[in-house]
């Protein structure tokens, strides 16, 4: 059963979602966090997996690249590896920002170990460190939110985390671009909650690349539940 808060999430990311990738994905991932009661990698790959070998669509190049290998009989995390230097050492996408997110809804993960998770979550597919790092400041701030905290409070918080600070730099110093590296990703997305745009807007930004618009719905459901 998802709780009240995981529903809320997947919600969320299924009003700024326009082709179905990232819910499906999103669902995998509560499936396996309700299986488990808790993070398990190995059954969240294998659910992954069995995905992809059925009905996937819209995973995105990353993880299309790295399950067709593991489909192949790679080991996974040299899959991984692999997929990263194939793509020129490029994997900082969106993804796992986009998919990861009901880990913030399950509230019997401490808040203090869902940096960890956000990352080990995002490594699946995305090599570089940039996905997991993005990742965690989307699901931190989630979590924060449902935790009835401000969303000033909330970004105040994440700003001066030791394993996030570094990141939030980069969010900084990011663009307002409908790409898909997580960063302009994350940052576009505030940048509409910030200047109060509407879902629309977001979604007109995002384009048929269907990147901020995700982030801007999940965000912003957890601000309703504030």
């Amino acid at each position: 059963m998802m709780n009240d808060y995981t529903n809320l999430i997947i919600e969320g990311i299924k009003i700024g979602d326009q082709i179905g990738g990232p819910s499906e994905l999103a669902k995998i991932l509560t499936d396996s966090l309700t299986a488990n009661k808790q993070f398990n990698e190995d059954d969240l790959r294998l659910r992954y997996l069995n995905w992809w070998q059925s009905d996937a669509f819209d995973t995105g190049p990353t993880y299309a690249s790295v399950f067709n290998k593991i489909d192949k009989g790679m080991d996974p995390k040299l899959a991984v590896k692999k997929v990263h230097e194939e793509f020129g050492f490029n994997t900082a996408g969106c993804g796992p920002a986009h998919r990861a997110t009901p880990l913030a809804g399950m509230l019997a993960i401490p808040t203090n170990k869902l940096i960890t998770l956000a990352k080990l979550e995002a490594k699946i597919t995305h090599f570089d460190d940039d996905a997991g790092n993005g990742s965690a400041i989307v699901i931190m701030l989630c979590r924060y939110l449902l935790e009835g905290k401000s969303f000033d409070d909330a970004e105040n918080l994440i700003s001066n985390n030791k394993d996030l600070k570094e990141s939030w730099t980069k969010l900084q110093n990011a663009k307002l671009k409908s790409d898909g590296y997580v960063y302009n990703v994350i940052f576009s997305a505030l940048h509409f909650i910030k200047e109060n745009k509407s879902l629309e807007d977001a979604i007109k930004f995002s384009g048929k690349a269907n990147y901020c618009s995700i982030i801007y719905g999940v965000v912003t459901n957890c601000m309703a539940a504030n």
